[in-house]
């Protein structure tokens, strides 16, 4: 726990962004507030501030924000307590995790490979595309998939 004493425990490393993000904690900000963040390669690709608890005090809280990207693919969560001035770049209690980025997804539903699944099939049974699939699982060939192997389905809006 660094001195601003934040927590993450959601998004947890690996989760599924979509158009919204869950973000739960233990912390304390100046004022309460903080910042959240999704870096990739460098380039912030959505960010916001909210506020929780009460200064100096520990609290857990939960917060949900929209996320306004249309990247698919890896990138880093990020939970920061703000400064003084309201706002500030993340900084030594920047709190990171690693996470996949579905642009536009509004959830998943997960699928359990069976003898003659083909990741096309998957998508066209779902409403996918195979590149979702591929990013959401972290899928090196998408033509290699697995008997037993869970996937990860993302589903959008009417999907």
């Amino acid at each position: 726990m660094d001195r601003y004493g934040i927590q993450l425990r959601q998004p947890l490393p690996k989760d599924l962004i979509g158009y919204r993000v869950a973000i739960a904690a233990i912390g304390t900000a100046f004022e309460a507030s903080y910042g959240w963040r999704l870096v990739h390669g460098g380039n912030e690709l959505a960010a916001g501030f909210f506020q929780a608890g009460s200064m100096a005090l520990l609290e857990s809280f939960v917060h949900e924000d929209e996320v306004a990207t249309d990247h698919i693919g890896p990138a880093d969560f990020q939970l920061f307590g703000d400064g003084p001035s309201g706002h500030r770049p993340p900084g030594l209690d920047t709190q990171t995790v690693p996470v996949i980025v579905i642009a536009g997804m509004r959830g998943y539903l997960v699928h359990q490979v069976v003898r003659g699944d083909t990741l096309h099939a998957i998508a066209r049974q779902y409403g996918t595309d195979v590149r979702r699939l591929t990013v959401a699982n972290e899928l090196p060939d998408p033509d290699r998939i697995l008997v037993g192997q869970i996937l990860r389905v993302p589903q959008e809006f009417g999907g």
